[in-house]
């Protein structure tokens, strides 16, 4: 009897507990409602907040050599500890023979300890600065900034490999942030300054390294809805990976929902280039997309309703896709608008739709806009419009102008298109030669090739040539003589019309006349005496008179394999060369720079709160969070069709 009494006290006691229980109460989710107009609230934008879509700042000390004797000072006693402890890591010891000449000692060959190199005057500790832009993929290519801890010049500086990490830079001990990205390259410091002068914001204890850095460890890009809903989180899902499929050379779909508040994102292969494109689209994608074709309809009327939401809706109109085509053109479209602002907005989510009907309105602007930023950026869209030979040959018109913005912007899309015309080629070629047994050349190979070389005979008319592998000379004919100094991505010097001539008899002196070069009359040869200031050697020779034979002179190192004469100089120092014998009236040609944005965007990523993850050993701590002071930026980050080349002029040819 004791087992059934023992099992009629347990039900008991069960049935009172759960009768004396409460009934929980169900949770109620408040909705978050965003002030926004209400045209814009069906879209991804409006209902969830984008991490990772601002330019994240990197750094990390980095170690200089090739110096002219300016460097080795006296470090800070913690960077001089990590510098040491950094180069012994990288086997750099007495005992250990190197072949860079920074490195070994001129008496027994062998190498030097770390103390030993960071004295050496030749050498120099670097802070070194970067921002990534948002969602860039494993080697995505950025500018990078340097300065020097103790250097008076970094003038012909080469970065070894540095490894940049969120946040400000950190000495050995100190708390170790996650590693992105690494720089190494050529310094390029101010090319109109003399050694050991400073101007204003120049000086040349600063520099950067073009196109030298790279990612190796991308960050995500993640969508958190204002309001935990599965139902809403998969029909974004849905929204985003139709308007962006999966192709070859993605690593999966663009959007993964992680739960009912979250969804991971991947910027897609197409845009790896162009991550700031990809970011504006996404926040613009329409959820609900049954109505599409109202939709459209609706964003093109709420444009000439409101001029004011224009640049907004145009991103709008590109998330929709193809359907949104139609209702650009035609009978109350928006290409033939007679207000400006509806107008630019139609045909740049027409050009990004990739619509060839906007190229007429385009070149239309692109010739007589009432300012030269909209010209540039009309000029800039129809570069990127597949639609005939006729865009080249406008754009080609255009590379005459006179308006330097219009010309450097038409220059830009022409070389574009050349290097897209030169890819299809050379796939093609691949295509063709292929074999069942043969591996197929990957894409960012074939790219490169494309790049580094233009047929100067090609529709564009844009001819390249890579010097000696340090960067990029363009030749545009056609228009007066102008030399272009590009300040950012791939270094390029741009030499538009005719092949400039050097004005004989000239006299020309940079560096405290370490260079000089003379022609004491018109039909006297052009002659360049120049001292290397860190071996000595002095290099005597006769050049052909005109810009193109100086450049590659300049920037030549005699070989083994190639013994013509040459100086071997870095693409700064070319660039400082070419501007004295502008400036003393050696060449009829005219001379400008792009204006440099890297400084732009470290200030926009340094408004940000940068994550500061804790080393392993620390535990289960949670992350902290450093605040970096609020600054305002000069420009945007985004890269986006609007933003044309900007260009500073230097001073007219005369």
């Amino acid at each position: 009897m004791r087992r059934p009494a023992r099992l009629a006290a347990l039900a008991l006691a069960a049935l009172l507990a759960a009768c004396s229980s409460k009934t929980p109460k169900p949770i109620t989710v408040k909705p978050s409602v965003r002030e926004i107009p209400a045209i814009l609230r069906n879209t991804v934008g409006s209902r969830g907040t984008l991490h990772g879509i601002t330019p994240t700042i990197v750094s990390g000390y980095g170690f200089v050599v090739d110096l002219h004797g300016t460097g080795g000072g006296d470090l800070d006693a913690n960077v001089q500890q990590t510098m040491e402890r950094m180069l012994g890591l990288n086997g750099i010891g007495k005992h250990n023979p190197v072949p860079e000449t920074a490195l070994t000692d001129p008496v027994s060959g062998l190498g030097r300890s770390p103390r030993e190199l960071l004295r050496d005057p030749n050498t120099a500790v670097v802070i070194v600065e970067a921002a990534v832009p948002p969602g860039a993929p494993v080697g995505y290519a950025f500018d990078v900034y340097v300065s020097a801890l103790n250097a008076t010049s970094l003038e012909g500086g080469r970065l070894w490999t540095t490894d940049l990490s969120i946040g400000l830079p950190q000495t050995f001990g100190g708390y170790q942030t996650k590693k992105i990205a690494q720089a190494r390259g050529s310094i390029f410091v101010s090319a109109f300054l003399e050694p050991g002068t400073e101007s204003g914001d120049v000086n040349p204890t600063v520099g950067r390294v073009l196109d030298g850095g790279r990612v190796v460890e991308p960050l995500a890009i993640d969508l958190a809805l204002d309001t935990p809903s599965p139902i809403l989180a998969r029909r974004i899902v849905e929204a985003i990976n139709s308007r962006f499929p999966e192709k070859p050379g993605d690593t999966g779909p663009v959007a993964r929902g992680r739960n009912a508040e979250s969804i991971a994102i991947t910027v897609p292969d197409d845009y790896r280039d162009n991550p700031g494109d990809f970011v504006m689209i996404l926040e613009h994608i329409t959820i609900d997309t049954r109505f599409a074709d109202q939709t459209a309809h609706g964003y093109v009327e709420a444009i000439k309703e409101n001029p004011g939401l224009a640049d907004q809706l145009s991103w709008c109109l590109v998330g929709l896709g193809e359907v949104a085509k139609k209702h650009l053109s035609g009978e109350g479209g928006l290409y033939e608008s007679a207000q400006l602002a509806p107008r630019l907005a139609g045909l740049r989510a027409g050009a990004l739709l990739g619509d060839a009907r906007a190229a007429v309105e385009l070149e239309e602007l692109a010739r007589g806009a009432p300012s030269s930023r909209v010209r540039a950026e009309a000029i800039t869209l129809l570069g990127e419009l597949n639609a005939g030979p006729r865009i080249d040959m406008t754009l080609r018109e255009l590379a005459e102008s006179d308006d330097l913005t219009v010309r450097v912007a038409a220059y830009e899309g022409l070389a574009r298109r050349a290097e897209r015309t030169r890819y299809a080629r050379l796939a093609r070629t691949e295509l063709a030669q292929a074999t069942p047994a043969s591996e197929p050349t990957p894409r960012e190979i074939l790219e490169a090739r494309a790049r580094a070389y233009l047929p100067a005979d090609s529709l564009q008319g844009v001819g390249r040539a890579l010097v000696e592998g340090k960067f990029f000379l363009d030749r545009v004919g056609g228009g007066k003589p102008l030399t272009y100094i590009t300040q950012q991505g791939v270094p390029r010097i741009v030499l538009f019309g005719e092949t400039a001539s050097l004005r004989r008899p000239l006299f020309v002196s940079a560096w405290s006349d370490r260079f000089l070069m003379i022609s004491e009359s018109e039909t006297d040869p052009v002659r360049v005496r120049y001292r290397d200031e860190a071996t000595g050697k002095i290099t005597e020779q006769q050049i052909q008179p005109n810009l193109p034979s100086l450049i590659w002179f300049l920037a030549h190192k005699p070989s083994p394999e190639d013994e013509r004469a040459g100086l071997g100089m870095s693409y700064s120092e070319v660039v400082s060369v070419l501007y004295r014998v502008h400036e003393q009236g050696a060449t009829e040609a005219a001379f400008a720079t792009e204006n440099d944005r890297l400084m732009a965007a470290l200030l926009e990523g340094s408004r940000d709160l940068i994550a500061v993850e804790r080393p392993e050993t620390s535990g289960t701590r949670a992350p902290e969070r450093e605040e970096r002071p609020e600054q305002t930026p000069e420009a945007p980050l985004r890269t986006t069709p609007s933003q044309v080349p900007e260009v500073v002029p230097i001073i007219g040819g005369g």
